[in-house]
């Protein structure tokens, strides 16, 4: 019968042993037994060998020689040999143990591993069985000497031998990176929790020592202590911080927060303010501000847009943000930095909400100006609401807090000294909100009167608006608008029945219903109408959708009107003898079909059958019937002149312009002054929207280009974006799109010299691009830095990105790319807000295979072909249906490309100030939010960076780059190999 392998190599071992062989007798012999291409590990002779060596009380020295040898030669691997001392090291053998601690003593010195990922892997994973290993014998070892037994100064031997050892192990960047790698992708959840225990008993052993006075053992306390704590910040030293220090100015602004802070008061006034918090919690770790920084951050720009606004339009919407949704927001942020259930109630007070009001506090001449032209004591005002909403303050809080405004002011003002204040208005209009709403609750045919004067007390002055806003607010304005919806439907047609008055009722309340829902689909977008109840089948509902949409086509809309009822419509409104309102035509029908009346007044008006007097005197008789009518007759005159030529719109534009001239009327038509002011202010509206670029410049010949470069510089000047820079920025945004809007961005921050401004350029164009995140963030990945990266880019870049503003566009895109992927996460995660977030401006049919891109061939490295091709392929590899991660991998692939070509160019550093910027960024604070990123990135990247750029990285941030917690053990075979390889270039 044939002798096997393994049964040769003990045979050998016993002969050499009884022969004495030298180390390197022993050597050749065994390479003479094993089998060429293979190793000792095959036949597991690392444990035999321990096993013989420790069979006895005492330690065989000379076969354990063998084994150091045979590690040396390389004909055992480190993981075989540390895995058996791991099951056969006890502390019940002190002799046998310390020789083996000593034997670890001189191989974790000299650790290395040139084999395959499999065997980097298993190089890993004997690091953790080791580590795991020295805590049980350190914690075994001090029970022995609390014990205080014979053998005390052995145990005393071998607790400073394991705490030597684990030592070197949090120490060493090399066996520090394969731990990690190795924590990241074990699953074990016992392995985990028994090293717990395990440090957790060491340190009960250690203080029961320590307590016992025994002064021979008072050098042990601390090297234990210290391995203790290295072992609970193993983390914190692996991330620790290893980019520039980030000053902090005491009086500069976060124009990153302040201008996602615009954005989401003026530009989302319906948003529920849930992804505005997301977004404020990656871009707190991202940018390393404390919490009580971003509180203080957030009041300020409250305090900021409330001044700048006071007066003007926009200041509605900063009063709502500030003393309805600010509070709100607060109380989010609070519960989610720090950890609480999100329905939870607030246990005790904040001090970070506290010590950030103080803050606000060293801004005298902010809050001086705020009250001023608010008429009201802002800081009272936010701190009552904060306190109110929230109980993130407690009474003595806000008692404190004025008390110091008060010294440090000449006397502030009181929030309730006269009515005609927007924070009082603003927090009198909530309670009626919720009575608005319980009163279109009530029966609509047996409160007629009621619900007429309710309605039309609304439309008087600002009170529609106010409630509106209020609305916003409180998160009821689809509530509002739903109901709205019904009660239109409900009053859209008479019976049969209805006396003349009655019927004049039921037309009132259908035209002031009518008008309101246009004014709210014109000012919060027409998803706040369809999102309803109703399934889209009022009359409402289908209107708006018709004809409040863009890009309609009208004349095709017009194909379904009856022609006997336009007829009559027609000669109702030439002869001007007929009561629309009486209840001879069904008023919903007439909204239909007044489009195809205005077509024939217009065609015989282009025909010259009509004179301008008679045109006007049907327009004028059409706006004294019913509101609505002269509304729908703007829809269809405003696309009518969109598809006209120059020479054909002068005509249809006069009539608009008539319908949007006031109407000298005395009051003897019931409520017509209020509907009319609201009618014209729709019509307004439908006018200015013809004409996208108005508002965002005096001279619109500019290009799109010019007009941002003027708005970037108020931004990059101020600190912060204002009013019209905000409603700017988003109008051109909508003309230009997010490819146009992102280019622009990238010139903008690469051709910036002053390294602060071009911090403060990043910083805005990060909250620029927070407009619509993934839309810009799949721009930046599949149209502007793949046409870099090919040496086709039309940026004007210094060096083509090989420079200073090269850097400053990688932190760039690692900021807006974490940025977009934790939101998108969070959306997909919450369905109740995916249909409620703001999408793209623009509908893109993203094409990942943007054609043009000459891809390069890879190149092979010293690799076997399966872990070549596995170097290629990300952590995270199947997104389907995801355009913004298979965007991101595929510029990830297109790197990969670049970087194995091997040759040093500008678009190379480009990609190593990419590598660089997210080493740097992640953090233990980071690393949560970096990790939809990190683990898009090809292993092959990271090992040709290094391959061509060596001192790019430390091999402690390939292990950050490359393993994440919950990672299979796959990743954590590329990770492993590619730190083994790369052990000797740091």
């Amino acid at each position: 019968m044939t002798e096997s392998t393994e049964q040769k190599l003990k045979h050998l071992m016993r002969k050499a042993w009884r022969e004495r062989w030298t180390d390197l007798m022993w050597g050749i012999y065994v390479k003479e037994v094993i089998p060429a291409g293979s190793t000792g590990d095959t036949y597991n002779l690392a444990e035999s060998i321990l096993k013989q060596a420790l069979i006895g009380p005492s330690p065989n020295s000379k076969l354990l020689s063998y084994l150091q040898y045979s590690l040396n030669v390389q004909i055992v691997s480190y993981s075989a040999v540390f895995e058996n001392i791991c099951l056969q090291g006890s502390i019940q053998k002190t002799r046998c143990l310390l020789e083996l601690l000593h034997l670890l003593e001189q191989s974790l010195k000299h650790i290395s591993c040139s084999g395959s990922a499999d065997e980097c892997a298993a190089l890993a994973s004997s690091l953790m069985s080791l580590e795991t290993w020295l805590w049980s014998i350190t914690s075994d070892g001090l029970k022995k000497l609390s014990e205080a037994n014979s053998t005390s100064n052995s145990y005393t031997v071998i607790c400073h031998y394991t705490t030597g050892l684990l030592g070197t192990l949090y120490e060493e960047n090399y066996l520090v990176s394969l731990l990690y790698i190795a924590r990241c992708c074990t699953n074990d959840q016992f392995a985990a929790t028994n090293l717990a225990s395990l440090v957790n008993q060491t340190e009960s052993n250690i203080k029961h020592l320590a307590g016992a006075g025994n002064l021979s053992l008072e050098n042990l306390v601390e090297p234990v202590e210290k391995v203790i704590r290295q072992c609970r910040l193993f983390e914190n030293d692996l991330f620790k911080e290893n980019g520039p220090e980030k000053p902090f100015y005491e009086n500069s602004l976060c124009t990153d927060i302040h201008t996602l802070i615009s954005w989401e008061a003026l530009l989302r006034p319906t948003s529920d303010g849930l992804e505005l918090t997301r977004q404020l919690e990656v871009l707190q770790k991202l940018r390393g501000y404390s919490a009580t920084q971003l509180y203080c951050e957030i009041l300020r720009a409250c305090c900021l847009g409330l001044a700048e606004t006071a007066d003007s339009p926009g200041e509605l919407r900063w009063a709502v943000f500030t003393f309805l949704k600010a509070p709100l927001l607060l109380l989010r942020l609070h519960r989610s930095i720090f950890g609480l259930d999100p329905n939870s109630p607030i246990g005790e007070p904040s001090p970070e909400v506290a010590v950030a009001f103080e803050r606000l506090l060293c801004y005298p001449g902010l809050l001086e100006t705020t009250d001023a032209k608010c008429h009201c004591n802002v800081v009272e005002g936010l701190l009552n609401e904060v306190k109110m909403r929230t109980s993130l303050l407690s009474e003595w809080h806000v008692t404190s807090i004025l008390s110091k405004r008060e010294s440090l002011s000449r006397g502030g003002l009181k929030l309730e000294t006269t009515n005609t204040q927007i924070a009082t208005l603003v927090l009198r209009a909530e309670p009626t909100v919720a009575s608005i709403l319980k009163t279109l609750d009530t029966d609509y045919a047996k409160n007629q009167d009621t619900l007429l004067k309710v309605l039309s007390h609304l439309l008087s002055g600002q009170s529609f608006e106010l409630i509106l806003n209020a609305a916003t607010g409180t998160g009821k304005l689809r509530a509002f608008a739903t109901k709205l919806v019904r009660f239109n439907e409900a009053n859209r047609q008479p019976a049969g029945s209805d006396p003349s008055k009655t019927a004049n009722s039921r037309a009132l309340l259908f035209d002031i219903s009518f008008l309101m829902l246009c004014r709210i689909t014109q000012m919060y977008g027409i998803e706040v109408i369809l999102s309803g109840e109703l399934g889209g089948e009022t009359f409402f509902e289908q209107w708006a959708s018709e004809w409040l949409k863009p890009n309609q086509a009208p004349d095709l809309l017009l194909n379904r009107c009856d022609p006997m009822l336009t007829d009559q419509l027609l000669k109702a409104l030439t002869s001007g003898e007929s009561d629309l309102r009486s209840g001879s035509v069904r008023w919903h029908d007439a909204c239909f079909h007044v489009p195809a009346v205005i077509r024939e007044i217009l065609a015989a008006y282009e025909s010259q059958l009509v004179s301008d007097e008679e045109v006007e005197r049907i327009l004028d008789t059409l706006r004294t019937q019913m509101c609505c009518l002269s509304v729908c007759a703007a829809t269809w005159l405003r696309f009518y002149i969109q598809v006209q030529p120059m020479n054909l719109k002068s005509k249809p534009t006069m009539m608009l312009d008539h319908l949007m001239t006031p109407l000298s009327l005395d009051d003897s038509k019931e409520h017509y002054r209020e509907r009319s002011v609201l009618m014209l202010q729709i019509i307004r509206r439908l006018a200015q929207d013809d004409n996208p670029l108005q508002g965002v410049s005096d001279n619109q010949d500019q290009s799109l280009d010019h007009q941002l470069s003027k708005l970037w510089n108020k931004i990059l000047n101020h600190g912060w974006s204002d009013h019209c820079t905000t409603l700017g920025i988003d109008r051109l945004f909508k003309i230009g799109g997010a490819t146009w809007l992102v280019t622009s961005l990238v010139k903008a921050v690469i051709k910036e010299q002053s390294s602060d401004k071009r911090q403060r350029c990043v910083e805005g164009a990060l909250s620029v691009a927070h407009l619509d995140l993934e839309s810009c963030a799949i721009s930046l990945a599949t149209r502007v830095l793949p046409f870099l990266l090919t040496h086709s880019s039309m940026l004007a870049s210094d060096e083509e990105t090989g420079g200073p503003g090269g850097k400053a566009l990688a932190q760039l895109a690692v900021l807006l790319f974490t940025a977009a992927l934790n939101n998108q996460i969070a959306s997909d995660s919450d369905p109740s807000t995916a249909a409620k977030k703001s999408g793209s401006k623009r509908a893109i049919d993203w094409d990942l295979n943007t054609p043009g891109f000459r891809y390069p061939p890879l190149k092979k490295v010293a690799l076997h072909d399966d872990e070549l091709e596995a170097l290629c392929v990300a952590s995270s590899t199947t997104h389907e249906n995801k355009p913004l991660p298979n965007a991101i991998a595929n510029l990830m692939q297109l790197m990969t490309r670049v970087a194995g070509d091997g040759i040093i160019t500008p678009q190379l550093a480009f990609i190593s100030y990419f590598i660089q910027t997210m080493a740097e960024i992640t953090s233990v604070k980071t690393k949560e939010v970096m990790k939809p990123l990190l683990s898009l990135i090809p292993p092959a990247l990271v090992f040709y960076m290094l391959a061509v750029w060596p001192g790019l990285m430390s091999i402690s941030d390939v292990a950050k780059l490359l393993a994440h917690p919950g990672d299979e053990m796959g990743v954590g075979k590329i990770a492993a190999r590619i730190v083994c390889a790369f052990k000797n270039t740091n």
